[in-house]
């Protein structure tokens, strides 16, 4: 009877033991339950090298979609992310910061490089055609449109959050803006705690 009590209170605590600790709630932060591994892909960055799935592997990556003519969210975010870069580099998985050009027919790798480079020289910067661009960012819940203009300084639109995606290159959660708050904007410190929690899970 003794050993039979042992057995029952190991079962009750196993049964109140959680199997993984739940991932913390962030706001503005949407972590996927079950992570999505991204389809094949292959872009250019700036050095004319090719980026695919296998340059995720091992890091996390921090996706921003934008372009080099952007006017204003592109080069804020950027200069936010290059503010936390140091913190993230301190985190106990590496981090990389890339930027996926919206606009292909104006970003070459040459621009990009020069651009990016103003920020970050360890920030990546990475374009393609449309043809392979739409399914890439559609894959990391990012979309943008480009105007119909034929002007040289056409706009485009473009998401303003940004996509986590995991060492294994799946994507695991996308980080909003606060539009409640005036202008909407994304909590960069955040990033870390967030990145860190996953980590730690």
């Amino acid at each position: 009877m003794r050993y039979l009590a042992l057995i029952m209170v190991c079962f009750a605590v196993l049964a109140c033991s959680p199997q993984q600790q739940s991932v913390q709630e962030f706001d503005n932060v949407l972590i996927y339950p079950k992570t999505k591994l991204l389809p094949e892909f292959k872009l250019t960055d700036q050095f004319g090298d090719e980026f695919g799935n296998s340059q995720l592997q091992g890091k996390w990556t921090i996706f921003f979609i934008g372009y080099t003519y952007c006017p204003d969210i592109c080069p804020t975010t950027l200069m936010d992310l290059n503010r936390i870069y140091p913190q993230l580099q301190q985190l106990s998985q590496p981090v990389q910061v890339v930027l996926v050009s919206a606009d292909p027919a104006r970003d070459s790798s040459e621009r990009l490089k020069q651009y990016i480079e103003f920020f970050n020289a360890d920030f990546k910067a990475v374009r393609a055609e449309h043809a392979q661009l739409f399914p890439f960012t559609r894959a990391l819940n990012l979309v943008y449109a480009v105007s119909d203009s034929t002007e040289q300084d056409y706009l485009v639109n473009h998401s303003a959050s940004l996509s986590l995606v995991n060492p294994n290159g799946e994507l695991q959660a996308i980080i909003k803006p606060d539009f409640s708050a005036k202008p909407a904007q994304i909590d960069f410190p955040k990033i870390i705690k967030v990145i860190d929690t996953l980590i730690k899970n």
